[in-house]
């Protein structure tokens, strides 16, 4: 009996030896899947393409306007110019003025794989409301002269662009010189992230090739999109896009490049959407924190690269979804305006009652590529195979919300209107037909 208790003790059954093949071979399986999926994905994930070298002008070019950290009568304005450190400044002059007022520039020196560069930004804070001009000058090389408008009324308009994300030839240019010509009321223009196909000089080429009509005269404000950033196992935004859209330098908080600003009667928040998971609980924190300060606009608009509700994937951007989303609907956002997935999409929140309500949550994309997408419930509206813009008119009680098409034609429109506290909001876009074409799309 004690030795049929020790063979029973010592030796498998049939059966447990069974499970542990079937468990070693799920295992192996599951191992070599894994396996497969990193080697496929390895470059993509981890691997940066060498950036070509590239010679930096002695001519100050690449001249940015942006919204300084001090609302919206500030203004920074950002440039590069050589491969050193020199003295740099900004001449500024107000319209009817004889008085040219000049602003010390700060410099920074970026080496690079390809080469190396000098970033310049100067600062303008307390101004008043009219037109200005101004040049920017580094070490005796004057840049032409450009103008900006400053003003504080309640009502006004601006566009919205997802990814850019050109390719090498400017392809965006045409559609960013045709939406300026169809376009001419906006004061300033957000970006949804990605502005870059990668952080090369070359594509910082393309961007400022295709925004330089834009650029120097018009605010632009972008939050930053994930090929903004260097791949690797802890990824890291380079710090170009920084220093071009250059609020950031200020306004990063525990190494999120966010961003928050008042205009009119208008909050508009950015947010980091690339960063490693474990970071976005700190991001979380200044989210609500810029949420709170901004209770007492009339209107209140977030944007991020990175879909809440994604449309190639319900369970993508989960923790976005559950760390951001909350606060959203919380604090009483109106619009949420993503990127990302190269589509249009359109979704209007529904209470209880199958009422509309805010927020109204937006991808859209002015990029060449296009990528597959499920076409399920999180939307109202889709759209592929061209490139989208949205036009974004604010009043006292009013957003209205038009998209269009490369071609300036009418896509979408969507209406709120606010009365005693409470939001009304109506698609007005049941009869423009919807436009799929799927035998221009790739899957990313």
């Amino acid at each position: 009996m004690r030795n049929e208790q020790i063979n029973t003790v010592c030796f498998p059954t049939k059966a447990r030896r069974t499970r542990r093949r079937f468990c070693i071979w799920w295992a192996f399986i599951i191992f070599t899947i894994i396996s497969a999926i990193c080697v496929k994905r390895w470059n993509a994930w981890f691997v940066n393409p060498v950036e070509p070298s590239y010679y930096s002008s002695q001519i100050p070019g690449r001249i940015q306007l942006t919204f300084g950290n001090e609302g919206q009568f500030s203004r920074n304005v950002s440039w590069q110019c050589g491969d050193t450190l020199a003295a740099s400044q900004l001449f500024i002059v107000k319209s009817f003025s004889a008085d040219t007022v000049t602003i010390p520039a700060t410099g920074k020196i970026f080496q690079t794989h390809g080469g190396t560069t000098v970033s310049y930004h100067a600062k303008l804070t307390g101004l008043a409301e009219g037109a200005y001009s101004y040049s920017v000058c580094t070490d005796g090389q004057q840049s032409a002269w450009h103008n900006f408008t400053v003003s504080k009324s309640d009502r006004f308009s601006f566009v919205y662009l997802g990814d850019i994300q050109d390719t090498i030839g400017s392809i965006s240019k045409n559609g960013i010189i045709s939406l300026k010509l169809h376009e001419k009321e906006p004061v300033f223009i957000l970006l949804g992230g990605d502005v870059i196909e990668r952080p090369h000089d070359r594509y910082w080429n393309e961007y400022f090739s295709s925004m330089d009509s834009i650029a120097p005269t018009m605010p632009v404000i972008a939050c930053p999109g994930n090929h903004e950033y260097r791949k690797g196992v802890v990824s890291r935004l380079e710090e170009r896009f920084v220093y071009i859209f250059s609020y950031l330098i200020n306004s990063r908080s525990n190494g999120n490049a966010v961003f928050e600003t008042r205009y009119g009667n208008t909050s508009i928040i950015t947010l980091d959407s690339n960063r490693d998971v474990w970071t976005l609980f700190s991001q979380r924190r200044w989210f609500k924190h810029a949420l709170q300060k901004a209770q007492d606009a009339q209107w209140k608009i977030v944007v991020l690269h990175h879909p809440i509700y994604s449309v190639r994937g319900k369970f993508r951007y989960f923790f976005h979804r559950s760390l951001f989303n909350p606060l959203i609907r919380e604090y009483g956002v109106d619009i949420v305006l993503q990127g990302h997935e190269h589509c249009y999409a359109r979704k209007i929140t529904k209470d209880k009652k199958n009422n509309f309500i805010t927020p109204v949550y937006l991808i859209s994309q002015f990029s060449p590529k296009d990528y597959r997408i499920n076409y399920d419930k999180y939307y109202d509206r889709y759209g592929n195979g061209m490139r989208f813009y949205q036009m974004v008119d604010i009043s006292t009680d009013t957003l209205l919300i038009r998209t269009f098409t490369e071609n300036n034609d009418l896509y979408d429109k969507v209406i709120i209107v606010k009365k005693d506290g409470k939001s009304q909001v109506s698609d007005l876009a049941i009869d423009i037909p919807e436009h799929f074409d799927l035998n221009s799309l790739r899957i990313k």
